[in-house]
């Protein structure tokens, strides 16, 4: 990718000079290359897509997405402030600019995070992807991801695993939903905290980004411990709607059977080039499996 991100900056008028602009990288991902530029009063991230877009997974790049999610966010304190969007174009992948939110990454009251998830799901939205939101739409959307190998052991227990469809109650309203909520993608700041990295947002049901923040598995990949029973009680009594603590409930084995099919799968996608990813990939699976198995 190997963006110039002063001189994009300066040929869209976000900064005076490229020479007396200073830019920073930013952790990105397998997909993108993220920059902290500033200039004078000026602090912003610049996000540069790369050319490949992920559609067989259950993280998405959807860079239109992510930048219309700031868009519908702005002025609510829950996500970066939006400052313009790029489409692809000569030299350059999908470019996004937002403001840099100041802090560190979340480690705080399992409550706090409750409270931000709240608001940012009473946001008004639409024109969202449609995520799953019922036993069996979970556990097809699961089928369509890659598998590991047939003779994996984790995936045989995995499959063994497999919950049962099942009513659960009804979907009052989507809402737009992180779709990768996690401690992980939080930052605590002076102002409070914000959520970031809303490249594959849907509308569909807010029980979705509850069981992330609280699933052991996504802990686990942020080399965090999982949360104890006290602090998922206390996340849950935060969040304070209780009809979607309830469809919380009933819809957890089957987000946790998708998200351990995922994990498996880049187990194996990841062994001998990055181990240490791999084997964190392969105690995230474990993790939720053994939930499942405790469930039969």
């Amino acid at each position: 990718m190997n963006l110039d991100s002063r001189a994009f900056l300066f040929s869209r008028g976000l900064i005076a000079s490229p020479e007396t602009a200073r830019s920073t990288p930013l952790t990105g991902g397998y997909w993108n290359e993220v920059f902290r530029v500033t200039a004078g009063d000026d602090d912003l991230v610049l996000k540069h897509f790369g050319g490949t877009r992920v559609a067989s997974t259950l993280f998405p790049i959807m860079p239109e997405a992510e930048a219309r999610a700031l868009e519908v966010l702005a002025g609510h304190d829950v996500a970066p402030e939006p400052v313009g969007f790029w489409p692809a174009g000569e030299g350059h992948g999908p470019v996004l600019v937002y403001r840099f939110v100041p802090g560190a990454m979340w480690h705080g009251d399992t409550a706090e995070a409750a409270a931000l998830m709240a608001r940012f799901h009473h946001v008004p939205a639409e024109g969202f992807r449609t995520l799953p939101a019922t036993p069996q739409a979970i556990l097809a959307d699961a089928d369509r991801l890659p598998h590991g190998p047939a003779d994996d052991p984790l995936r045989q227990r995995l499959l063994a695993a497999r919950p049962a469809p099942c009513a659960v109650p009804p979907l009052a309203r989507p809402v737009l939903v992180h779709g990768d909520f996690s401690a992980g993608n939080m930052i605590a700041g002076p102002q409070g905290a914000r959520c970031i990295d809303w490249q594959c947002p849907g509308m569909g049901d807010g029980a979705e980004d509850l069981w992330s923040f609280l699933s052991p598995a996504f802990q686990i990949l942020y080399d965090r411990q999982p949360w104890s029973q006290q602090e998922a009680a206390r996340c849950k009594a935060a969040y304070g709607e209780h009809a979607t603590i309830a469809r919380l409930e009933a819809l957890a084995p089957f987000l946790g059977y998708r998200f351990a099919c995922y994990c498996v799968f880049r187990r194996h996608q990841l062994a001998g080039i990055d181990d240490t990813g791999s084997e964190r990939y392969r105690r995230a699976a474990d993790a939720e499996i053994a939930v499942l198995e405790a469930l039969r």
